[in-house]
């Protein structure tokens, strides 16, 4: 199984939001946080909350600037040179605030108008030397119809898993 594969595999089973860090060959860690599951689409997908990040050299975060609404991107197994087959945040076809590759063996990070961020490697482009993906749980209610959930809760209730997130880096209580 490639590795792209592999994430839509393991993401697929939590169907809610993940965070990809990824530490390249130079030494820097930064990443992403995916507040929908990874899913294939032939377009730009996702809402404003998610976000950028870097953690080494220099912690930043990078929220979405509303600039456009180009938040995530996952492709794979496409044969044309006009669709990028990997992950994506932010920016435009090949042209992203961060990408990788559907091998994960590169990847790149342009400075994105998405999130008003810089490249987040020291280099434009560059190789993982690790990546990890974590991905948000999401239970659903085994009586519910064709494995829907339930709408019930508050807004605050019901995205507590984003919100934990959030708070993990200091953003939760932004709006207030």
């Amino acid at each position: 199984m490639d590795s792209v594969s592999t994430l839509f595999w393991g993401t697929s089973l939590a169907r809610g939001s993940s965070i990809i860090v990824i530490k390249d060959k130079q030494g820097n860690i930064f990443g992403g946080y995916a507040s929908h599951p990874w899913e294939k689409h032939s377009e730009f997908y996702g809402d404003m909350r998610s976000f950028l990040f870097t953690l080494h050299p220099k912690l930043s975060l990078y929220r979405c600037s509303g600039k456009n609404t180009n938040i995530q991107w996952c492709a794979a197994n496409y044969v044309s040179e006009s669709l990028p087959n990997g992950i994506g945040f932010g920016g435009q076809i090949h042209h992203f605030g961060l990408f990788l590759a559907a091998s994960f063996d590169k990847g790149h990070s342009r400075p994105s108008v998405t999130f008003n961020s810089p490249a987040l490697s020291s280099t434009s482009d560059f190789e993982p030397d690790t990546i990890e993906c974590w991905a948000v749980l999401v239970d659903t209610d085994a009586d519910s119809q064709n494995g829907a959930e339930k709408v019930k809760g508050t807004i605050l209730e019901r995205f507590k898993e984003d919100r934990q997130m959030l708070n993990m880096v200091g953003i939760a209580n932004a709006s207030n």
